[in-house]
């Protein structure tokens, strides 16, 4: 008895509407993974039932569904200071202020260049 191959029975399922799926989510898949470097998730399940009752059992209804699970790309941390008040602040709360001012560019210097 032969059995007929799974890419086969894929590409005739739901009129080939679950290859198709299967297909972009797949290529959606492969691009989060190389932009994020982390893995995910394609599933196909299926489930497979008798379409009638009793022991002889010539005729089945397969349901499918597909996820995907894509990789989340990394979240960073972020810094604050704990204030005496219990907030947060980007400044250290017992550091004072450092007051910037411009700075005025240098003259320039001309050089001279040896002789031999």
């Amino acid at each position: 008895m032969s059995k007929k191959a799974f890419a086969i029975f894929l590409q005739e399922l739901c009129d080939g509407r679950t290859h198709a799926e299967l297909s972009d989510q797949l290529a959606t898949l492969l691009e989060k993974v190389k932009e994020t470097g982390k893995g995910g998730e394609l599933i196909l399940k299926l489930k497979v039932k008798p379409a009638g009752r009793g022991a002889d059992v010539d005729k089945i209804v397969i349901g499918e569904s597909v996820t995907l699970k894509l990789p989340n790309p990394e979240r960073g941390e972020d810094f604050f200071w704990l204030t005496e008040d219990h907030d947060l602040s980007r400044n250290h709360p017992r550091q004072g202020n450092l007051e910037l001012r411009e700075a005025t560019p240098p003259q320039p210097i001309t050089l001279k260049e040896a002789a031999k």
